[in-house]
């Protein structure tokens, strides 16, 4: 897809009538009757169900449910996450309202596929997979997000019966799209290489990514490592050009993404972007502005849950009280930190910083606590790092950075949970897994008879793939699936008052701040309030407009009604 355009058709219906001129389509026209013909007109209805790929919307709403990287101040994705919605809330029913629009083209298409007779089969079973593909992901959502749902797998009119349908079982949805993808997975290519024309499409290893999260998320332990174990086979590799300090980082900025870098095998799926086309064409998103904007507030707030995630050097649970100041608190850590959060004397261009004795507004010294618009500020004390693509921050919507859906990384983190979940996990497990990771930013491996004091392995394989995966849109599904989610409740806090030091900053400035008391020290308050039922909140209410419509859908979800 090298153009990264995405062509949605449309198909013009005509009302019958008894004039048999008049029920001939155009010739000119392309219409349903004519439209089904090429392979161009094949993927050109498969490429409209590209959308089902929100592109950096997956950020936007995953990681400001979680806990780790939320939105900075209070959005309707950050309400959902800290428990405090109504089921009116727009934006669920937005979720289950695009899934379902992305559900009926899929459908559509599946409807009439066939109808290409003069294609070969090959090909046409190719995008009829694609289709497969994007009707699993979006039914994977909505049940990891409401549970049960309605199964719809056919075209739908107003006449339909199952406009009306009740809710299915999510264990049925399960099996039925686990074995949609059994079944179409090897039409896909096995590979498609980076920065080719094609890159951005449906491949094997994608169709493998999404089956093993699905078993994942479902608790079929072995089935997952079997489709983590099958996409594993397929040529992916981790991106490393054995720049220990910089390669994580870069997999994620120009330098690294794999719709234009050839050496980036490890990226399997990718929403692609490319700002370069025509006015009419172009695509772009606002992500690395937003991250460092120069005037304004950073969007994104990394808390203090994920700056007490990462490990020390060392592989041990890092203390917070083992540190004075903010500098050391990046110092000696998982080396994953500093290429994922923006640590002190770092390049940067998010201009003035919060120091009033840094001249270099090229360089980052110290967090910015004051709205002024001239600099970024932060509500958390802490910049993200990880998707800043330097050379964009200062240009409003023109970042075409890829926004990464699956990586190799994610395979090799299911397999190792998969194991580890039905007992089977060894030593040769994390070897092939986990410490290929840590091995790329030279962080020291994961040993079975050394786990951090205080930990076991289970939580380990969790810290890892919440530090691998943070900030790409895993945080909040992957604290539902854990039943771990209890934490979205408590409140969202940021950098520690004793490491900042007073003369690093404006006159003041800490006295004007809200802090907590937790453990003896002050943390920066960025949202109290919340709450996390468990009894309610592992899953999300019905939308009420859906209930409205469609008297069916009730009872809604426990706690709700």
């Amino acid at each position: 897809m090298r153009k990264y355009i995405f062509i949605i058709f449309t198909l013009v219906a005509f009302n019958a009538c008894n004039d048999d001129f008049l029920e001939r389509p155009p010739l000119d026209t392309l219409t349903n009757d004519n439209f089904w013909q090429s392979e161009a007109h094949l993927r050109s209805a498969a490429n409209s169900l590209y959308s089902a790929l929100s592109g950096k919307d997956l950020l936007n709403m995953f990681e400001s449910m979680g806990e780790t990287a939320p939105w900075a101040i209070t959005t309707a994705y950050r309400t959902i996450g800290g428990g405090n919605y109504s089921t009116d809330i727009a934006q669920v029913n937005n979720i289950w309202v695009r899934a379902y629009y992305n559900i009926g083209r899929c459908n559509y298409f599946l409807n009439n596929y066939k109808r290409a007779t003069a294609v070969t089969e090959a090909v046409r079973e190719r995008y009829a997979a694609e289709a497969l593909f994007f009707r699993a992901y979006d039914y994977w959502l909505l049940t990891t997000l409401f549970g049960d749902v309605p199964y719809i797998t056919s075209e739908l009119n107003v006449y339909s019966p199952d406009v009306f349908r009740g809710r299915d079982s999510k264990t049925t949805i399960i099996d039925s799209i686990a074995a949609d993808l059994e079944q179409s997975y090897k039409k896909l290519p096995a590979f498609i290489q980076p920065a080719s024309a094609e890159f951005g499409r449906i491949s094997q290893g994608a169709a493998l990514t999404l089956l093993s999260r699905i078993y994942l998320y479902n608790e079929r332990w072995n089935e997952a490592a079997g489709a983590a174990r099958r996409a594993m086979s397929l040529g992916y590799t981790l991106y490393s050009t054995g720049d220990k300090a910089n390669d994580y980082r870069n997999l994620f900025n120009f330098t690294g993404r794999a719709s234009r870098v050839a050496a980036n095998r490890e990226t399997i799926l990718a929403y692609v972007y490319n700002f370069d086309l025509g006015e009419d064409a172009r695509t772009s998103h606002n992500l690395s502005r937003e991250l460092w904007v120069p005037n304004d507030y950073s969007r994104f707030t990394p808390t203090k849950r994920m700056i007490e995630t990462w490990l020390t050097a060392d592989g041990k649970v890092w203390n917070p009280a083992s540190v004075s100041t903010y500098e050391q608190v990046f110092e000696n850590r998982d080396p994953r930190m500093k290429q994922s959060i923006l640590a002190p004397n770092t390049a940067w261009e998010g201009r003035k910083d919060g120091n009033p004795n840094n001249t270099n507004t090229s360089v980052f010294t110290y967090p910015k606590f004051s709205n002024d618009k001239d600099g970024c500020m932060t509500y958390s004390g802490y910049y993200l790092y990880k998707y800043v693509e330097p050379s964009k921050v200062g240009q409003v919507s023109q970042d075409d950075n890829d926004i990464i859906y699956f990586r190799y990384a994610e395979v090799l983190l299911n397999y190792a949970e998969a194991r580890e979940r039905a007992g089977a996990l060894t030593q040769a497990t994390l070897d092939s897994t986990i410490n290929l990771l840590r091995n790329r930013v030279g962080m020291v491996p994961l040993q079975l008879s050394a786990l951090p004091a205080g930990s076991d392995i289970r939580k380990e394989i969790r810290r890892e793939r919440t530090v691998e995966l943070f900030f790409e849109g895993h945080r909040y599904p992957d604290l539902i699936r854990w039943r771990e989610a209890e934490v979205l409740g408590e409140d969202l806090l940021g950098v520690n008052r004793r490491w900042l030091d007073p003369a690093k900053l404006p006159a003041g400035i800490l006295t004007t701040l809200k802090w907590k008391n937790v453990g003896g020290d002050q943390y920066l308050i960025i949202e109290s309030g919340r709450t996390f039922n468990p009894a309610k909140h592992y899953l999300l209410s019905l939308p009420f407009t859906q209930m409205q419509r469609n008297p069916n859908l009730r009872p809604n979800n426990p706690g709700w009604d």
